[in-house]
C-alpha cells in the first residue's frame, strides 16, 4: 500500500493556519479611570489602607506611572474609591420612594432597606469597617448625610402617626435620631455579619428586615412619645 509522505510543517506555513489574534481591546479615559478605582477598592479591602500606589499598581498589573495619569496620588485614588463605593450607589428615586406619605412606612422600610441592604458587598464591608478604624478620621471624611436623606422622613412619618409636629415647628431630637439610627444600624449589621464574620445569611434579606421593621415599629410609638414627653433624649440634635 502506498503511503502518502507527510512533509514537515514549515514555521510560515503553520503560522498561516493559525486563527488571526483578537485585537486588544482599546479603553476610554472614562472606562480605564472606572477600571482602575473598581480594582483599587477590591485591593484595599483586602490589604488594608495604607497600600502603597506601587502596590495597587501591580495588583491591577499597570504601571504606576498609569495611575498618576488619572489620579494626584493615593489620597485622590482612595477618595474615589470611597465615592464609588458609598456614595455613588444612593439611587435617585430612594429620596421619593422615602417620602412618599401615601404608602404605609412598614412598606417603604421593608422596601427601601431591602433594596439598600442588596447592595451590602465583601469590599464595601470591609472598606466601611477601614474608615471606621483609621485614625485620620476617614470615617468622617466619607459619612453618608444618613439624616437627611434616611432618618428625617422616617422621623415624619412616625410624627405625623402620632399627630405629633412637623419639623417646620420642632426639630428633630437626638432621641428621635437614635431611634431612626437603631433601625439603620440592625439592617447594617446584617451586612457586617455576613461579610465580616462569614456568618451564613441568604442573599435575600428582605425576610429578616421585615422582622427588624415589624419590631421597630412594634416599640417605636412608645418611645417617642417619651422622648416628645421630655423623659428622655428630647434635646435639640447636635451635628
Amino acid at each position: 500500500m502506498n503511503q502518502r509522505k507527510i512533509q514537515p510543517e514549515t514555521p510560515e506555513a503553520a503560522a498561516a493556519q493559525e486563527p488571526a489574534a483578537a485585537p486588544r481591546r482599546r479603553f476610554g479615559r472614562d472606562e480605564r479611570r472606572q477600571m482602575i478605582v473598581e480594582g483599587a477598592a477590591a485591593y484595599f479591602a483586602d490589604a488594608g489602607l495604607d497600600a502603597t500606589t506601587r502596590d495597587i499598581a501591580a495588583y491591577l498589573g499597570v504601571s504606576q506611572g498609569l495611575l498618576y495619569k488619572y489620579f494626584d496620588g493615593k489620597d485622590a485614588l482612595r477618595d474615589a474609591v470611597y465615592a464609588h463605593v458609598f456614595q455613588d450607589r444612593w439611587r435617585p428615586e430612594w429620596d421619593e420612594f422615602l417620602g412618599d406619605g401615601n404608602a404605609p412606612l412598614r412598606d417603604r422600610l421593608i422596601g427601601f432597606y431591602s433594596a439598600y441592604a442588596a447592595g451590602f458587598s465583601y469590599v464595601g464591608m470591609r472598606l466601611f469597617m477601614l474608615a471606621g478604624l483609621n485614625s485620620r478620621g476617614l470615617a468622617g471624611s466619607y459619612s453618608f448625610p444618613l439624616t437627611d436623606r434616611i432618618f428625617k422622613p422616617v422621623i415624619a412619618a412616625l410624627r405625623e402617626e402620632a399627630g405629633l409636629d412637623g419639623f417646620e415647628t420642632l426639630a428633630m431630637t437626638r432621641g428621635e435620631r437614635e431611634l431612626a439610627m437603631m433601625m439603620h444600624g440592625s439592617v447594617v449589621f446584617l451586612g457586617i455579619r455576613k461579610f465580616i464574620y462569614q456568618m451564613p445569611l441568604p442573599d435575600d434579606l428582605s425576610d429578616v428586615i421585615a422582622l427588624q421593621v415589624d419590631t421597630f415599629l412594634g416599640t417605636v410609638g412608645e418611645s417617642l412619645a417619651r422622648v416628645h414627653a421630655g423623659e428622655t433624649l428630647n434635646v435639640p440634635l447636635l451635628r
